[in-house]
């Protein structure tokens, strides 16, 4: 198994990661060429010493051989960075001497990677055994640019869902572009898997828009290539804790607006000729975010966040009942028969080794 150092990153303009050739492999320190794996495992961590290792566990658990785990530690003033020293040459670890925010360690672990495609993970959550296997059958039939995946919340204690449990044939749904997605997507950074070009591409997450990352991420990808959208069976388990950011409802409603104020200015991708879609688009969250602020008694910031985003919301609300009408895009379904059917019987094989 190759050897990996730990590396410290400062949060100096220089991300000091290899190169990237036009063919499309990496040069390391020797220049010479390495191994691409298809799958390049992105964990972002920060203060997890009380789930940390569980993730890693689940990255390590994956019977799907062709991928590479790199995992960055936030400077977390806990534990954290110990339990992943542990690790050894496992992983690929990346630790920041000062605390970046999560969206500067995502673009940290993407400027590292060396596969095809990025796979994020945030560091309360698990991989679910088959998610690798999944993804690589779908990019074998689809080649899309990104895939949408769906998440299985819990709380408390680890899930062991078994593949058949969400049927036996993977429904799917293909967009030419990720803006015209027209079924329900819970976004989440833990959700979405990415041709690496792609996000380098796009400039990766805004370090600046955290929470609501997801949503400027997607926005900022929109017109990017094709895209699947996975309905039915979830890859990853997404766990519920009093620290999870979709409680900081105060901090959506101020991001969002950025996201916003960003579209009014013409800074996503798709120019005029497309404005009526992004406002589609961006009016869901628009809308969500509104109603939580209300519920949360911020009825001024809920206001203000109103003035500025009224119209993308009436456009969304629109676009919702012109496809109650018109219908969504037909589903289809993939056969596959994954390695590992169930995280308990992945859990059990792994401490047997």
């Amino acid at each position: 198994m190759k050897s990996y150092p730990v590396e410290t990153f400062y949060g100096g303009s220089d991300t000091s990661h290899p190169s990237i050739r036009k063919d499309g492999r990496t040069n390391g320190a020797s220049g010479t060429d390495e191994h691409i794996p298809k799958f390049s495992l992105i964990i972002a961590c920060y203060k997890q010493e009380q789930f940390i290792r569980e993730t890693v566990d689940s990255a390590l658990a994956l019977p799907y051989p062709d991928k590479e785990i790199i995992v960055v530690d936030d400077a977390s003033p806990d534990h954290t960075a110990q339990i992943l020293e542990e690790y050894g040459d496992e992983i690929r670890l990346i630790k920041h001497a000062k605390n970046l925010g999560a969206n500067v360690g995502r673009n940290q672990g993407a400027a590292a990677a060396r596969g095809e495609y990025l796979v994020f993970l945030d560091g309360d959550d698990l991989y679910l055994p088959w998610a690798l296997d999944l993804y690589a059958r779908i990019i074998e039939l689809k080649e899309p640019k990104i895939i949408l995946c769906r998440l299985l919340f819990f709380k408390g204690l680890v899930p062991r869902p078994q593949f058949d449990d969400f049927g036996h044939s993977v429904q799917v749904v293909e967009y030419d572009a990720l803006m015209r997605k027209d079924h329900p997507y819970r976004g989440s950074a833990s959700a979405i898997v990415v041709d690496r070009q792609v996000f380098l591409n796009v400039g990766g997450f805004t370090k600046e828009i955290f929470p609501s990352d997801i949503d400027d991420l997607t926005i900022k990808l929109g017109y990017s290539g094709k895209t699947v959208h996975i309905l039915s069976h979830p890859t990853t388990a997404y766990r519920v804790h009093a620290d999870n950011t979709v409680h900081q409802v105060g901090q959506f409603v101020e991001t969002m607006s950025m996201v916003v104020r960003k579209e009014k200015n013409g800074e996503y991708p798709g120019g005029p000729s497309y404005r009526f879609e992004r406002y589609a688009y961006i009016g869901g969250p628009v809308y969500y975010w509104f109603t939580r602020a209300l519920g949360d008694g911020l009825y001024w910031r809920g206001l203000k966040f109103l003035a500025s985003g009224w119209s993308l919301m009436l456009v969304s609300i629109w676009a919702h009942l012109a496809r109650k009408l018109k219908g969504r895009r037909p589903i289809e379904s993939i056969e596959m028969q994954p390695a590992v059917l169930s995280l308990h019987e992945d859990v059990c094989h792994t401490s047997q080794l």
